[in-house]
């Protein structure tokens, strides 16, 4: 890998977390689902252990575009509103936030979510969404 592939791909991860992290202090203003969506929520553990904070974004299966990110509380606890549809899923946690560098500059034993899980298109991660199945918890592999 060149340096400019790793730039490119710290710059996109960077500006990806930091959207995620404005859209997350929005989420949690209404008390309950607009129209057309549903409470998805659950929790994010790691072999087996709660994360204690960070963020989950769900990007839309369908457009690429549609979905929705919120904070990660104590626990692993999230909830957020999403319109029914199949997601790609992108989580981060990391002790002491990001630097502008992206996870090449955090150390290893900082990163509480390994890099793989933090884009919703490479994560692996798939989730439906809908009335019936609105309790998403996952237990990542180390």
């Amino acid at each position: 890998m060149t340096n400019t592939s790793r730039f490119t791909k710290a710059t996109r991860f960077v500006r990806f977390s930091a959207i995620t992290v404005a859209l997350a202090t929005c989420v949690g203003c209404w008390n309950s689902a607009p129209p057309g969506r549903v409470t998805a929520y659950g929790e994010v553990k790691v072999g087996g252990t709660s994360i204690p904070d960070g963020a989950i974004t769900f990007e839309s299966v369908e457009d690429g575009i549609g979905g929705g990110v919120t904070r990660i509380e104590s626990g692993g606890k999230f909830k957020l509103f999403l319109r029914p549809s199949t997601y790609r899923v992108g989580i981060v946690s990391v002790e002491g936030g990001l630097s502008p560098a992206g996870f090449d500059a955090v150390e290893k034993s900082k990163v509480r979510v390994p890099a793989k899980y933090a884009l919703p298109p490479s994560s692996g991660i798939e989730v439906k969404v809908d009335a019936k199945n609105r309790q998403i918890n996952l237990d990542l592999t180390p």
